[in-house]
């Protein structure tokens, strides 16, 4: 426990040193929200109304396929009294039937919408650190970190995501319709 302690206070500190030394020998540091640029980019913005889309379209159909289950479920349960045996084993056969189509809905459309994330999140990540990369060596930075919730200050001198966002649709420019359908 207490190596975990030295070293979640070490690291911090290390990297702090570094970061004193290169700006005393002049380098440039800068920070990037790389969410950010991804909400904030026109093809970002684009895809991820694409993703939100496909979302919307799959939620009707779990919730269709939800109040369908829920139906059979009341009739069953308003009618058992007053089935027969193989009646009520085929409505109950059938409520099960629809259960498991909807759990394998639910798991196809999570998985899916996972998938179509992850592409989504790998595709524009290549071409935001592109822009990074171009920015950086185009404006002398010595190292460029990517901005995320641990950091609990950071100058706001230092941020240069609306350059990158900037940079991003220019290079990147948005045409027809959202991609992630």
């Amino acid at each position: 426990m207490r190596k975990w302690i030295a070293v979640a206070l070490v690291g911090p500190m290390i990297a702090g040193a570094a970061v004193t030394m290169s700006l005393a020998q002049g380098s440039k540091i800068g920070f990037v929200d790389t969410l950010a640029v991804l909400y904030a980019t026109e093809e970002g913005k684009r895809e991820l109304e694409g993703l939100n889309q496909f979302a919307s379209v799959k939620q009707q159909e779990v919730a269709l396929l939800t109040s369908e289950v829920q139906i059979l479920q009341d009739r069953y349960v308003s009618q058992q009294a007053v089935l027969n045996p193989t009646a009520r084993v085929d409505m109950e056969r059938d409520i099960g039937d629809k259960e498991r189509n909807l759990q394998r809905l639910q798991e196809d459309v999570e998985l899916e919408y996972n998938q179509r994330s992850e592409a989504l999140l790998a595709r524009m990540g290549e071409k935001i650190q592109g822009v990074i990369v171009q920015y950086s060596q185009d404006n002398g930075y010595s190292v460029i970190f990517m901005r995320n919730e641990t950091q609990s200050f950071v100058d706001v001198s230092l941020d240069v995501t609306e350059e990158i966002i900037r940079i991003y649709n220019e290079s990147n420019p948005v045409t027809g319709q959202a991609g992630s359908q």
